[in-house]
């Protein structure tokens, strides 16, 4: 049996001659989006008290650690930020509507959730079916289209 012979590249010719920037970003873009869950039902039993806080005009996020004389507070900037109290359209208006015009005119995007568990990913991606305003980011998206 012979070996196989390499093939040659082929020229390829782009699908769209000049196609503009995504819209979502002005351009080509990773952007890092936090959103802060909204507190469970044990967590409201049990008084816990928040150890981290949003500030969405700012795009910041402060984690506290420790108590007391040995309290640290470190502050991050992030693309958006979204409180605890943000709604899930919210969420959706600001970061993943904006990329599905892109999505179908041709250009490839991801979103994902990524954190400890606990925090707020299968809220903030699936959301509750329950009733529409629960609806996360995937349905939205899928409505959408």
């Amino acid at each position: 049996m012979a070996p196989p012979t390499p093939s040659r590249p082929k020229a390829m010719a782009p699908s769209t001659p000049s196609r503009p920037s995504p819209s979502s970003s002005g351009g080509s873009a990773i952007q890092v989006v936090v959103r802060l869950r909204p507190m469970n039902e044990s967590e409201k039993k049990h008084g816990t008290l928040p150890v981290v806080t949003a500030k969405t005009q700012e795009k910041s996020v402060t984690v506290i650690k420790g108590k007391g004389p040995r309290q640290i507070k470190s502050s991050f900037t992030f693309d958006n930020v979204f409180t605890a109290f943000s709604t899930q359209e919210e969420v959706f208006e600001a970061t993943v509507k904006p990329m599905i015009s892109d999505v179908m005119r041709g250009f490839e995007s991801t979103v994902f959730a990524y954190g400890q568990t606990g925090t707020g990913k299968t809220h903030t991606m699936e959301g509750s079916l329950s009733s529409p305003e629960l609806y996360g980011v995937i349905p939205r998206s899928s409505q959408a289209i």
